[in-house]
Order: structure tokens, then C-alpha cells, then sequence
């Protein structure tokens, strides 16, 4: 599995669609989309495969995609794939429509696709859509020439008939020559667009797994279809494993984020236990201090599990999923120790140049950001720790770190530094996820 796609609330659930192979863990292959229900965030129930590849616009993927709730249906956007394999262009992005009234069962639009990719340009993908005072209005991912990534904005009256009206964002060539899984939404009195860029070269700490994620804040003007920015491009996260993100608006107003927790082109252990990749922890989102800050979702406090307080030395988890919580001086370095017989995770805090790293170890191990606490100077530190993943959060927010690893056996905590103590909430069975 990887992106996350139609991520909704429609009749009180929490509905996961996501791009999935059902055939074999080793292989991206053929996209289909799974799907998965749950009423918390956490606990998820499959469903059938609501969309398979069986059309003439999508034979080769049903691409990533969206959803709109609007008259006790789900409608669900998504990009049809065609590949032509030798000729220019070898492939064909098309957007397309299907909707279902019960949550389950798809039926994909007789008349798509919505905007046939023959008639614009071969990359042209991964549509969201929206309703702004009686208008919809859809952002995709674009190349342009291959060489510089964007962000296109297209408006419908009805769902079906689309119109191109703006480029609401383009790379100047720093920022890669592809925007994929683009994301548009109001936080906060701004407006934010989310986006996962591919092509940026390496830069000091920033821009080291293979394609990114991150934002830009800005101005948003419905009349002009302009977008302003008022901040730069920012990671969202500064792990190894984050890429295409999607939120979705809950029934409590919050935007909420999730977003595939692995990276492409890694070879890592979990197909030989029959699967590839996982999603993140979904994350309320924020806008604080012209930044987004990102928490986990209050509904993980009811998960069960043991409290442990007061750790002095080393706890071993009883199922490799627990919280830890740390709390230690901020004018010392500080590191903390997540270890198995075969692999050791180190999240250490550089006090003089004010720097969070996490290495797992290995080539390509270290991942490392700017970031100091506020207020009384403690550093505070979540972490959610799970049979094969990482989650940092520091502070309240401000940074985080998703990175997978993959103990043999038994993890334990311990820590070194500025801290004699931490806090674990000691997972009964690992955190249930769609996979």
C-alpha cells in the first residue's frame, strides 16, 4: 500500500481509502484502491476493494484521489492511469468520478473521465476537491515540461464539467519538477497548500530522503483564483519515511493529516511478512507562530495500555508499541536510546546549536532538524514507538520525526543526558493500522 486517498467522515466514520497491490507484498504493481473504516482513528475494519483498475481510463492504476461529502454521498475523484509503453508520452493521467451512498460499495462514473488527460498534458494527477459558495473547485499535481512542478487549480458547477483556472503554485526549479498528492485548505485564517514535491536536491539538514513533503501559508483570493505566499516551502516532517499526505475536516472542525509512512525505493524487511507500508499516526493540525504544528489526534489517550512512570535506567516494551514522554532540561544535550538486538535508534538534542536528530543507524541513517524549546526552556518530547516505526513529536508540535525500523526482537528505552527519568505508556499489542 501507499497513499492515503479519500480520507473522509461520512456518517460518523472515519473512512481510509488508499493506493493498494492485493497480489503480492513485493511490488508496487497495478493500483487498486483499499479501504478501511474506523470510528476512532485508530481501530480499523477492511472492506471489499472498492475500485479496481477495469476501465479504459484507469487499465493500468486507479491513481490517488480524493473525496466530497454532499447529499448523504461520497463523491470520490481519482486519477485514471494508461500507460503506452514506447511511445511519447508513455503514459496518460486522466481525472475521474464515482461516488457511493453507503461508504462500501463504488460506482464509478458511466461518462468519465472528468477531464480527459489526452486532451492536457501526460501528468496531470492526484485531484482534491472542495465546495466554496456553490462552486467546486479541484487542485492537481502537474509537471510542466518535465522540469518544473505545479499546482493547478480547475472549477465545476456540477462535479463533471471542469475548467482550468489557475496555477496556484509553481517551482522556480528548487523545488523539483513534479508536485504530487497536492492538498488546498483554510487553517487558522490562511490558507495552506500541502504538497509532496519530487526532485529537490539535498540541502544542508533539509531534503535528504528521496521525495519530500512539506507547505506553503498563504493569502488565498476566490475571485482571482490567486494564491499569495507568506511563508517559504516548509518539511512537514523530518523523518525518513513521509510522503502524500491527505487531510480531511472532522466533525469537531479539526483538519486532521495522515500520511504514508514509508518512502519509495526502499527495500525494507516487512514484505517477507507479507506486507509494504503502513500510514502515520492521523495528526490535528495548526497553525502557531506562522508555522503548521501537528499533534497526534487526542483519541490515541484511549488506546490501552499499562502507565509506567518515573523510568529510572532501561524498560523493555512487552509487544514493541508503547508512548514515551520526556521531559528534560533544555540547556543540556540530551539522547534517548530505542534498542533491539539488531538495531538501535538514537533521538539526541544538541542544547548549543539547538538541533533534534534521529539516526537509525546504517548509510543513510541520519535525519536532522533546527528546533529549541520554548517557554521555561524544558524539552518535551513524544514518542510513539511501534513494531516497526518511529514518531517523534517535540515540543508542542513544532517538529517531528516519522521514521521506520525494524526490530528482531524485544525494544527497550533508556536514555542518557539531561533527564534521570521518563515517562512510558506501555502498549498491551501494537497499535492497530491499515495495511
Amino acid at each position: 500500500m501507499n497513499d492515503p486517498n479519500g480520507f473522509c467522515i461520512f456518517n460518523n466514520e472515519v473512512h481510509l481509502f488508499y493506493q493498494y497491490n492485493p497480489y503480492t507484498s513485493y511490488e508496487t504493481g497495478i493500483a487498486h484502491w483499499g479501504h478501511a473504516i474506523s470510528k476512532d482513528f485508530f481501530h480499523w475494519e477492511h472492506q471489499p476493494i472498492p475500485m479496481y483498475p477495469d476501465q479504459w481510463y484507469d487499465a493500468t492504476g486507479v491513481f490517488s484521489g480524493s473525496a466530497l461529502i454532499e447529499n448523504n454521498t461520497m463523491y470520490l475523484f481519482f486519477t485514471g492511469n494508461v500507460n503506452y509503453p514506447g511511445e511519447t508520452p508513455d503514459h496518460i493521467n486522466h481525472q475521474a468520478l464515482a461516488w457511493s451512498t453507503d461508504g462500501v460499495n463504488v460506482t464509478k462514473y458511466e461518462n468519465n473521465p472528468i477531464i480527459n488527460g489526452s486532451l492536457t498534458m501526460p501528468n496531470l494527477r492526484d485531484p482534491k476537491v472542495w465546495e466554496y459558495e456553490g462552486t467546486y473547485y479541484m487542485v492537481l499535481g502537474n509537471s510542466l515540461n518535465e522540469t518544473y512542478g505545479r499546482a493547478l487549480l480547475y472549477s465545476s458547477n456540477d462535479k463533471i464539467s471542469w475548467d482550468y483556472v489557475s496555477v496556484i503554485a509553481q517551482s522556480n526549479g528548487s523545488l523539483g519538477y513534479m508536485f504530487e498528492c497536492p492538498d488546498f485548505f483554510e487553517l487558522d485564517g490562511k490558507y495552506v497548500l500541502l504538497f509532496s514535491p519530487q526532485g529537490i536536491e539535498p540541502s544542508g539538514d533539509k531534503y535528504h530522503n528521496l521525495y519530500q513533503t512539506g507547505y506553503i501559508i498563504g493569502d488565498f483570493d476566490y475571485s482571482t483564483h490567486t494564491f499569495t505566499p507568506t511563508s517559504e516551502f516548509v518539511e512537514l516532517d523530518h523523518g525518513h519515511d513521509f510522503y502524500a499526505t491527505q487531510t480531511t475536516l472532522d466533525n469537531l472542525g479539526r483538519r486532521i493529516v495522515i500520511a504514508w509512512f514509508d518512502m519509495w525505493e526502499q527495500n525494507y524487511p516487512e514484505a517477507a511478512d507479507g506486507f509494504t507500508g503502513t500510514m502515520t499516526i492521523p495528526r490535528e493540525l495548526r497553525i502557531v507562530n506562522g508555522q503548521l504544528v501537528q499533534k497526534p489526534v487526542v483519541e490515541i489517550g484511549n488506546i490501552k495500555g499499562k502507565q509506567v512512570s518515573a523510568i529510572k535506567g532501561k524498560y523493555t516494551l512487552s509487544n514493541k508499541a508503547g508512548e514515551v514522554n520526556v521531559v528534560a532540561d533544555g540547556r543540556k544535550d540530551f539522547k534517548l536510546y530505542i534498542a533491539s538486538s539488531n538495531v538501535t535508534v538514537t533521538i539526541s538534542y544538541d542544547a548549543a546549536n539547538g538541533k533534534v536528530t534521529l539516526d537509525r543507524g546504517g548509510s543513510d541513517g541520519v535525519r536532522r532538524t533546527d528546533w529549541r524549546p520554548a517557554g521555561r526552556g524544558q524539552l518535551k518530547w513524544k514518542i510513539f514507538v511501534d513494531a516497526s516505526s518511529i514518531e517523534l513529536f517535540c515540543g508542542e508540535g513544532e517538529v517531528s520525526f516519522s521514521s521506520r525500523f525494524f526490530p528482531a526482537d524485544a525494544v527497550t528505552i533508556y536514555q542518557r543526558g539531561g533527564a534521570s527519568v521518563f515517562k512510558v505508556r506501555d502498549i498491551v499489542r501494537s497499535m492497530p493500522r491499515p495495511t
